[in-house]
């Protein structure tokens, strides 16, 4: 009777559990190489196998596949577009500067027509002062002093024209006329002084006053008959 060691005890038991875990794997090989060998339906059935492992593995190599692009697409932040969003737009400053800008337009046009209805006003004036003028001087070259009040009153009217003129042209010739209003009303006063004096005027302090009146009135009816200044 032969006795064992622990040792050998050990080994043995090693070897057989090795033995079971091999032991499938041999004999899948030597079946392979058997039906290897025997051609035909051997062939197909390692074909068979190998298509397994192969398909094993390239599930295996997908799946990792698969997992490696899940977390990079999980992980990488798409990169902005540059575009901007419309809700960043100031619609509400724009309508709010297009307003503005109409409203300026509307009183800007405003102040033009009513300048310009100001200016065609102030022209029809000045033509029926300048009309009545010169029918004034038709009765201080027949009259002469008498009609002083006439032509101060028309010089006054001359006085607010000028102030109110739409422009410098404009300005300008209510000016010269005002001017030789106001002359000729200077004139025609003293006119009526001189006769009203005391002592009675001399004939030749009457004839210079009388020349002077006429030579008034046609400087006067010079300034009347200048043509219009251009409309603005």
């Amino acid at each position: 009777m032969v006795s064992r060691t622990p040792a050998s005890v050990s080994l043995g038991l090693v070897g057989g559990v090795a033995i079971r875990k091999v032991a499938p794997l041999g004999l899948a090989a030597v079946a392979g190489f058997g039906l290897a060998a025997c051609g035909g339906g051997g062939g197909g059935a390692l074909s068979t196998l190998t298509g397994a492992i192969g398909t094993r593995t390239s599930g295996l190599t997908l799946t990792a596949t698969t997992a490696i692009t899940t977390t990079v697409q999980t992980t990488v932040t798409p990169a902005p577009t540059g575009e901007t969003s419309s809700s960043g737009t100031p619609w509400g400053w724009i309508a709010l500067g297009v307003g503005l800008g109409l409203a300026a337009l509307a009183i800007g046009l405003w102040a033009w027509h009513r300048r310009r209805s100001g200016a065609e006003s102030w022209r029809r004036q000045t033509s029926d002062l300048n009309r009545r003028t010169l029918v004034a001087l038709d009765e201080v070259l027949a009259k002469g002093s008498i009609v002083t009040g006439q032509v101060e009153a028309l010089a006054s009217e001359a006085r607010s024209l000028e102030s109110r003129a739409p422009d410098d042209p404009s300005r300008a010739a209510a000016t010269n006329v005002r001017a030789r209003l106001d002359e000729l009303a200077s004139t025609l006063e003293s006119d009526r002084a001189l006769r009203l004096s005391s002592p009675p005027p001399s004939e030749e302090q009457l004839a210079y006053s009388t020349a002077l009146i006429r030579q008034q009135a046609q400087q006067l009816q010079g300034a009347l008959r200048q043509p219009a200044a251009p409309e603005g």
